[in-house]
């Protein structure tokens, strides 16, 4: 014990400090959280695109949406991912077809 102090002592080590220690360990944690990247699969048309784009402006979130009509790129990634309607949606890789908020919350709920 008194070598731990006499380390912390020569580290320059103050009591004043301790607080900044634990703003630094939360902003550690903060910054070690993985980025959340969402795609939305999507057509103009869609009724359910339209709920999940004012879902996600709601609760702030930003998402790369991708015409599958307007693009052919974005029509052949959609069948890549197994994509039967709209929104196919995939959040840091997972893959949800629809839009069910539930299934989103528990998944983004993952990286808060």
């Amino acid at each position: 014990m008194n070598r731990f102090l006499l380390a912390l002592f020569l580290a320059g080590f103050s009591w004043a400090s301790w607080p900044s220690l634990a703003i630094g360990d939360a902003m550690a944690t903060e910054a070690s959280k993985p980025a959340v990247e969402i795609v939305m699969y999507s057509t103009r048309t869609c009724g359910y695109c339209a709920q999940a784009r004012a879902w996600f402006s709601e609760h702030e979130l930003k998402w790369d949406e991708r015409d599958i009509e307007a693009s052919a790129q974005s029509h052949q990634e959609w069948v890549d991912y197994g994509g039967v309607g709209t929104p196919l949606i995939l959040i840091n890789g997972a893959r949800f077809s629809g839009f069910v908020p539930t299934r989103l919350e528990a998944e983004l709920a993952k990286y808060r």
